[in-house]
């Protein structure tokens, strides 16, 4: 038990973190949407819009773009509420759910860290709080925190991290001397409110052994009651469970099949996210929205070669002193199971790895942080406050620099190809942009551009471009447009633009398969409906386009 004023002191320090994550994030609020599953996600579905009972029904059925999350939809609607389509009100409160997700975090790191290293007789009552507020506002003030904040559609990362957090929080509180054994009814309805906002929360069950196994030692050659301690885990493996197939099912036309991305490839993937997050998390330099994802990787490119050394050497090492420096394999652990779902051995989407992947993952070497600094601070407390002090401040600066990419569309591809010109999803992005302004010349040139640059997705906005340009339909059209499709199959962009192209040229129930596959995976693609209704209705007339 701790004291009254230690009581009010932790408050103060979890309220320090909270409000330092939020206010860094203040340039946020004064952004508008972009052109990055703003449109699918929030402006295109109508469903979400509100609190009525029947918008709470479309939040527990929607799994737009392949993502379960009524939890988090709820959230919009609170926000639709509250300003409409104001994109500002809906930066604001992803940037409250961060706060709170580091003022939550600052109690976990102070329960952590104090059950791992024994306080010191000599050691003042301060440091502790000082070092999980450390580990707090490392992870709130972090760049990599940006795109998980900064980006609307990205809400769930949010509300699933407090929740995560949350839970994990009053799972450690339930395994506290004298608690009543239903004390783990708080934590798994905490996971079950994650696994509603974000499916990312899987991984709780596996974190909270972990922690069991150090710092509780509750787990290990010297503990007893192993039976219990993974059988009050069932009803959270059981949780985990069906939100995983859920996700599956949800997702399952949205996946890289083993053909395009092969299990070399994925390999080496995953040890290059092993070693990127934890590489940015020290240097976070040259973070981007996007990391594009090229199909087949080389695994012997040497990034891949050098990030599957790091991950090597990284599992050795612990497992060498597991004993010594258990906290070392405790946070590895924590830190590669947090990864598994997002490391790319079940690949989703166009990148190879993504800023927000980073948010849950990355809690075990915020935590690394704050041990750092509770071995630091008593020997001396002046350097050592200084320096985490200094290292703050920068990462506070390079999170409100990061956030810029994030005020508009432009910016935000302009960003994206400024660290990869060979990047053909954001030239097609500019040319998306410039089409939105009236430009189609410089649209049209943008599209071509992304096709030099990357023969993949892009080839549909080039394709795109000739149709608002005015021209028709050509059998060259098809013939590229199919092969977008097959280089690149989870692109519903090409499978409309192959609808449309099918749809003129008269094959009528070509178009009509291929649009209703775009609409099943994305029912708001305003475009692949709108097409799909017309072609159903000369179907049904026996009639052909004009």
């Amino acid at each position: 038990m701790i004291g009254a004023g230690a009581r009010a002191r932790c408050a103060w320090a979890a309220c320090a973190a909270a409000a330092c994550s939020f206010l860094v994030f203040a340039p946020s609020f004064t952004h508008g949407w972009v052109a990055l599953d703003d449109p699918m996600f929030l402006l295109g579905p109508t469903g979400w819009r509100g609190l009525a009972p029947s918008n709470l029904v479309w939040d527990f059925k929607s799994h737009i773009g392949g993502v379960y999350q009524p939890f988090s939809w709820l959230t919009y609607g609170v926000d639709y509420a509250l300003w409409g389509l104001d994109a500002r009100g809906y930066h604001v409160q992803s940037a409250v759910w961060h706060a709170l997700s580091a003022g939550l975090f600052f109690f976990l790191a102070r329960r952590v860290l104090g059950a791992a290293v024994p306080r010191r007789e000599t050691e003042a009552d301060w440091t502790l709080d000082a070092s999980a507020l450390t580990a707090a506002l490392v992870f709130g003030l972090h760049p990599l925190r940006v795109e998980s904040v900064s980006w609307a559609s990205e809400r769930r990362d949010v509300v699933c991290g407090a929740l995560f957090i949350a839970s994990v929080l009053a799972y450690l509180r339930a395994r506290e001397p004298g608690r009543a054994p239903l004390g783990l009814r708080a934590p798994l309805l905490l996971f079950l409110s994650a696994l509603l906002a974000k499916g990312m929360a899987v991984t709780l069950p596996a974190v909270l052994l972990i922690l069991d196994v150090w710092p509780l030692r509750r787990l290990g050659r010297r503990a007893v009651g192993g039976r219990e301690v993974f059988g009050e885990k069932l009803p959270f493996f059981a949780f985990a469970a069906f939100f995983a197939l859920v996700g599956t099912a949800v997702q399952h036309r949205l996946r890289w099949t083993w053909e395009q991305h092969g299990l070399a490839g994925r390999f080496a993937q995953s040890a290059y996210s092993f070693a990127f997050y934890a590489a940015r998390t020290l240097w976070p330099a040259g973070l981007l929205p996007m990391y594009e994802l090229r199909p087949p990787l080389n695994p012997f490119e040497p990034r891949f070669l050098a990030a599957a050394v790091v991950a090597v050497v990284a599992a050795w090492a612990c497992v060498r002193v597991r004993r010594e420096r258990p906290w070392a394999a405790a946070a590895l652990a924590a830190y590669g199971v947090m990864l598994a779902p997002v490391c790319g051995l079940f690949q989703f989407g166009p990148q190879i790895v993504a800023d927000r992947y980073s948010y849950l993952a990355c809690l075990p070497l915020a935590l690394v942080a704050g041990a750092v600094a509770r071995w630091a601070l008593p020997r001396r407390p002046v350097a050592a406050g200084a320096a985490a002090a200094a290292v703050l401040l920068a990462l506070a600066t390079a999170t409100v620099d990061q956030q810029a990419c994030w005020s508009d569309s432009k910016a935000l591809w302009t960003r994206v190809l400024a660290g990869d010109p060979d990047s053909g999803l954001a030239r097609a992005g500019l040319g998306r942009v410039a089409v939105g302004e009236g430009r189609l010349e410089e649209a049209e040139r943008s599209f071509r551009r992304a096709l030099a640059a990357f023969p993949g997705c892009a080839e549909d906005q080039d394709r795109l471009a000739a149709v608002l340009s005015g021209a028709a339909a050509t059998p060259e059209q098809e013939r590229r447009l199919r092969a977008s499709v097959e280089t690149r199959p989870l692109c519903r962009s090409a499978r409309a633009s192959l609808g449309a192209v099918l749809a003129q040229r008269g094959d009528l129930a070509g178009a009509e398969r291929v649009l209703k596959i775009v609409t099943a995976v994305a029912p708001d693609h305003e475009g692949a409906r709108m097409n799909l209704a017309r072609v159903e209705k000369l179907l049904r007339q026996g009639r052909q386009p004009r």
